[in-house]
């Protein structure tokens, strides 16, 4: 046969390749980047040297038929094998590339949008400074005005008692000496109290003459005036003495979703209960709530009435609340569906719901809409319409019996209650961060009841304007600012181009 005439070379020739397979394994297993010129070569010769026949040092280029046998399909896949892995290589370099560019454009919008935020505060500090700087100017100058008219008034009243005495001498008609301390000293004594009374008098009539008179269009003067709001009879209260005392927003105490956010992939989300520390957290809030209105009702008593959200952790809440309280005291208790947290999705893929938010932090928080569910621009929408119907109730008188309210929603329809309500922008929307759970917040009274009257001196205002976030709630909720907390019908300065969003342009 021929293998045994030529000595047998087939296994040579099997031995040569499974080299030639080791040399080029060897060959990659250096660096991708740069791969030995002599793979190649290495594996050629040492198959011709297994051939019958075949030298590598012989002269003259092989045959094509050779140069099939000399590289087998082994070898060729190995090759093959290396050249994709250097593709591979650069792909999986030019995607870091692509990582790391997104990561410092990420920075730098950030830090741009910290610079702007600092200036922003510098330009808050210097409208206070200059505001503080006017208003002690005025008041010096008004202090001086007033020193100077009471010089005038003392100088102008001793003329007229030195007047009357020489009137009275001359006439001899009294009874003691004017020239006398006694006389003189008696004499001005009169005058002052008789000057003193008609003051008071004067004083006394212009008060009456301002609260029989009913105020004058504002519109004239370019302010405005909720009387002439095309839903007046609704947004402004006949009289300001049937609004709720005060206005509680409460966020749900912890539920499995705070310490677990997967139970959102096999619970709904309106089926997410309070853990056992949840249920701890509401009934305490309960405890501060009570304290809080024995103390400001000073003994008298009051009633409540509870707005929660259909979220199950929600009305759990609600339950240990009302646990606080004489079931007396409790005028009711409303389910309302425009207080439920901001839909995210139906059930909601753990995995998935992590690539959504990061997309949502490139769209924009505020008006990214998740798949099948809401973004915060739509949240504001049904807030709107649950605040002007909770504003005709209050002005209805539903309220009126010593009450207050109490809100028993989430954390995101929280912030945008707030927003609503005082007309935050979405830049300061943003700039807040969810309150803790079960953490009450208080809106309170701005006026009292003497000014709350029929056509009083602030019969012109929103029912929302008569309330203020207290000093304790703005502590809690981090990141409002003073001027957030109060509602002025002035409008709000709209903030300037971020440089952050230049990066955004194409």
């Amino acid at each position: 046969m021929a293998s045994a005439a030529n000595g047998n070379p087939a296994p040579s020739i099997a031995a040569a390749a499974a080299a030639a397979a080791a040399a080029a394994s060897d060959a990659l297993s250096e660096p991708i980047l740069t791969p030995p010129a002599s793979v190649g070569a290495t594996t050629a010769a040492a198959i011709l040297e297994a051939i019958p026949g075949g030298d590598s040092s012989s002269s003259g280029p092989p045959s094509s038929a050779s140069t099939t046998a000399v590289f087998p399909s082994s070898v060729a896949a190995a090759l093959e094998l290396e050249e994709m892995q250097q593709m591979s290589s650069s792909d999986g370099k030019v995607e870091q590339l692509r990582v790391e560019l997104s990561d410092l454009r990420s920075l730098l919008i950030a830090q741009a949008r910290l610079v702007q935020t600092q200036q922003r505060h510098i330009q808050q500090l210097e409208t206070a400074v200059n505001r503080a700087v006017e208003q002690s100017t005025h008041s010096a100058a008004a202090a001086a005005v007033a020193a100077v008219e009471a010089a005038a008034a003392e100088a102008s009243g001793a003329a007229a008692l030195a007047s009357a005495d020489t009137a009275a001498a001359a006439d001899g008609s009294m009874d003691v000496a004017p020239g006398t301390a006694a006389g003189r000293g008696g004499s001005g004594i009169q005058r002052r109290s008789s000057m003193l009374e008609g003051i008071i008098a004067e004083e006394e009539r212009s008060k009456r003459m301002l609260q029989s008179a009913e105020l004058q269009d504002r519109r004239g003067t370019g302010l405005f005036d909720a009387r002439y709001h095309s839903t007046s009879w609704g947004a402004t209260p006949r009289d300001m003495r049937v609004l709720p005392k005060r206005i509680f927003l409460v966020r749900h105490a912890e539920s499995e979703g705070n310490v677990d956010n997967t139970a959102y992939s096999y619970l709904p989300d309106p089926r997410v209960p309070l853990t056992a520390r949840g249920w701890q957290q509401a009934m305490q809030a309960g405890d501060r709530l009570r304290a809080e209105l024995d103390t400001v009702n000073c003994g008298k008593p009051y009633n409540l009435f509870f707005y929660t959200s259909p979220y199950l952790r929600s009305r759990q809440t609600y339950e240990g609340l009302a646990q606080a309280f004489q079931p007396e005291q409790v005028k009711g208790v409303q389910e309302e569906v425009q207080l439920r947290e901001q839909d995210f999705g139906n059930f909601q893929d753990t995995e998935g719901k992590k690539r959504e938010k990061a997309e949502r932090l490139r769209f924009g928080r505020f008006f990214y809409r998740f798949p099948n569910g809401e973004s915060g621009a739509d949240v504001y929408d049904r807030m709107t319409i649950f605040e002007d119907h909770l504003v005709r109730d209050i002005n209805a008188g539903r309220f009126a019996d010593n009450s207050s309210l109490v809100l028993v929603t989430h954390g995101l329809a929280l912030r945008v209650f707030l927003m609503r309500w005082f007309h935050w922008t979405v830049d300061q929307f943003m700039s807040v961060f969810n309150p803790p759970n079960a953490e009450p917040l208080v809106l309170e009274r701005v006026p009292s009841d003497v000014e709350a009257r029929q056509g009083g001196p602030v019969a012109w205002i929103h029912t929302k304007a008569l309330y203020r976030l207290s000093d304790g709630s703005r502590e809690i909720i981090k990141g409002c600012t003073e001027d957030m907390c109060q509602t002025s019908w002035a409008p709000r300065q709209i903030n300037p181009l971020d440089p952050a969003d230049s990066l955004l342009l194409p």
